[in-house]
């Protein structure tokens, strides 16, 4: 009787198995393995070649041509990357891709759009110096029926956009706010923090999404916790997305407050300016930095608990370039393409930088 016994439960137990298989039903993952994912995935999307992929081409056989407005790429790896996964993923589909640098200026950027219209390119895509500035650009892309798609920084609605492919950026801000906040509770906590801000450029909406984000994710962490906000926010300043315009900007506001404990960055690529403005004032063992684009040389710091960087967001460029070639593919081949096209945007802090850093990695 017992050797029946243990004999229905062996088969109870593999009915099970076959079960829990058909049914395609997995174990949850934690959500470290969750992140790791996530980010590996992101990190290796532009770095694989083996991928067979057909050649894309335009309803009547002939190649696609795509025209990439860059605001401008001197100075920025974050560029250079986002440059390189649009090229790569060009590439594999066998389309060619026209890229112009408008460096860091609006009517630059006008007359490269109009240089690539009269190459006869099928479509556009645009990183936007100015989100309203390029305006009569986009109106002559909409002129020759030319689809626009935006990619990294919002266009104006008049721009008429087919698509937008980025991060989330008030998102993106919300998660670096939350664990920057959770840093400095743990180190300070509930007194009044001061803080400052090292954005992009004035007036532009990604600049001010993140700005929004950062600000409501530190919030309501501090309110969840503490019942009251507790940030004094002493100044925002410019940095143009490039390490020397931040540096001079954040020694600015370190000399004018020496009792700084919190700095909000905008973007990885600026940090090298503010470590070196907050050691030059001395201020380096004592402020939290929170920041966004998950860098291999950001996620190293994290690990050096001496660097006062604590988190940042990864925004990877290569996939955002990569998936902005792959809307103005379907856009010219007559598929219909989501209004937003938001990247993953995984948190990386010092709990897992350490699995997650890549040496290797080309970003």
């Amino acid at each position: 009787m017992k050797g029946k016994k243990t004999a229905l439960i062996k088969t109870i137990a593999l009915l099970a198995g076959l079960a829990l298989l058909l049914t395609g039903c997995v174990v949850p993952m934690n959500e470290s393995t969750a992140t790791k994912q996530k980010v590996a995935s992101a990190k290796t999307q532009q770095e694989s070649t083996s991928e067979k992929v057909e050649p894309a081409r335009k309803k009547n056989g002939d190649k696609i041509v795509i025209g990439f407005s860059q605001r401008r790429v001197a100075g920025s790896d974050w560029y250079t990357n986002l440059i390189r996964g649009a090229e790569a993923e060009a590439k594999k589909h066998d389309v060619e891709l026209v890229v112009l640098d408008a460096q860091g200026d609006v009517a630059k950027q006008v007359s490269g759009v109009e240089d690539l219209i009269a190459q006869g390119v099928d479509a556009v895509i645009m990183n936007p110096q100015d989100p309203s500035g390029v305006i009569p650009a986009t109106n002559k892309l909409a002129e020759k029926n030319i689809p626009l798609i935006a990619v990294n920084s919002n266009l104006d609605a008049k721009a008429n956009a087919v698509s937008f492919v980025s991060d989330d950026p008030r998102d993106t801000g919300y998660k670096t706010g939350w664990e920057l906040a959770k840093a400095a509770s743990e180190k300070f906590g509930d007194k009044v923090i001061k803080a400052a801000m090292i954005s992009g450029y004035p007036k532009e909406l990604v600049s001010q999404y993140r700005r929004n984000g950062m600000i409501s994710g530190w919030t309501d962490f501090m309110l969840e916790k503490y019942g009251k906000s507790n940030l004094e926010l002493v100044a925002e300043r410019f940095g143009n997305w490039v390490p020397d315009k931040a540096l001079p900007e954040m020694q600015d506001i370190a000399t004018s407050h020496p009792d700084l404990q919190v700095v909000f960055c905008m973007s990885d690529v600026m940090l090298p300016g503010i470590f070196t403005a907050l050691k030059n004032t001395g201020l380096s063992e004592q402020t939290l930095i929170g920041s966004i684009d998950g860098t291999k040389e950001a996620i190293r710091k994290i690990m050096d608990p001496k660097s006062g960087l604590v988190v940042t967001v990864s925004n990877d460029p290569r996939v955002q370039g990569a998936d902005a070639v792959k809307m103005a593919i379907k856009v010219v081949q007559g598929e219909q393409v989501p209004a937003l096209h938001y990247i993953a945007n995984p948190i990386i802090n010092r709990d897992n930088a350490e699995e997650l850093y890549d040496p290797n990695s080309s970003y």
